[in-house]
């Protein structure tokens, strides 16, 4: 009865400190993609009221909290120390033909445009992951925070886990995620539409890679990214 409790004591906490920073992160994810849109001059996110912070406007009620929540259920019924990373927010709109051809006065492609809307989402949780950092860094060197278990710096230092972990994760060159419109506009055009031509079909290649122990990869990935971080800061 008392271990029962407590198991249900821990997912309660789980759910709370995961799911709350999980819907920042991928709020300004997808607010960032639509402020890049708009930047370049096309107005769709912001005609359907998604150049905004609302959390509402950019969840999913499936993908942001159902499923990253069942699979914490999952992982801490089973034992499991760690707590899945994989969820997303609403698919933010907008018209690459209304993308401007210009950046910073360069001329870009239509394709390099939908490149820097796509790559705003990841980059924005880079940008996440940094600032956590050094707020965590400055409390434990002023003795502000000790870093034990859920201390403020600890917390942080989870949300810095949680954004470099979306922002791999989003950087994988396989459609739906924002790493496929980064890889079309790097390479050349007659290898740029065979990928798209098989790029539905590459779908399936990320799902099997979700399955069979992709996330066991991305997280020694995720590890050796925040060493690199952290090794800037001590």
């Amino acid at each position: 009865m008392v271990k029962s409790a407590k198991m249900a004591q821990d997912l309660l906490f789980k759910l709370v400190i995961f799911i709350g920073p999980l819907i920042l992160a991928i709020t300004v994810h997808e607010f960032s993609h639509v402020a890049m849109a708009r930047f370049l001059g096309d107005d769709l996110g912001s005609r359907l009221g998604r150049f905004t912070l609302d959390p509402l406007k950019h969840i999913d009620p499936v993908w942001t909290i159902g499923l990253p929540a069942l699979l914490i259920v999952m992982s801490t019924l089973s034992g499991s120390m760690g707590i899945p990373f994989f969820a997303a927010g609403k698919p933010a709109p907008y018209n690459p033909l209304a993308l401007k051809r210009t950046f910073f006065g360069k001329r870009i492609s239509i394709r390099q445009g939908e490149m820097l809307v796509a790559a705003a989402g990841p980059l924005s949780n880079l940008f996440l992951a940094f600032l956590s950092m050094i707020i965590a860094m400055i409390l434990v060197k002023y003795g502000q925070d000790d870093m034990s278990s859920y201390s403020v710096g600890k917390l942080l230092m989870q949300f810095v886990y949680l954004n470099v972990a979306l922002f791999i994760f989003n950087l994988i060159p396989i459609p739906p995620l924002d790493g496929s419109k980064v890889l079309l506009a790097c390479l050349p055009n007659k290898a740029a539409q065979r990928f798209e031509a098989v790029g539905a079909q590459l779908s399936w290649v990320l799902l099997a890679f979700i399955i069979f122990g992709g996330g066991t990869i991305i997280s020694y990935v995720v590890q050796w990214v925040v060493r690199a971080m952290l090794s800037l800061f001590i």
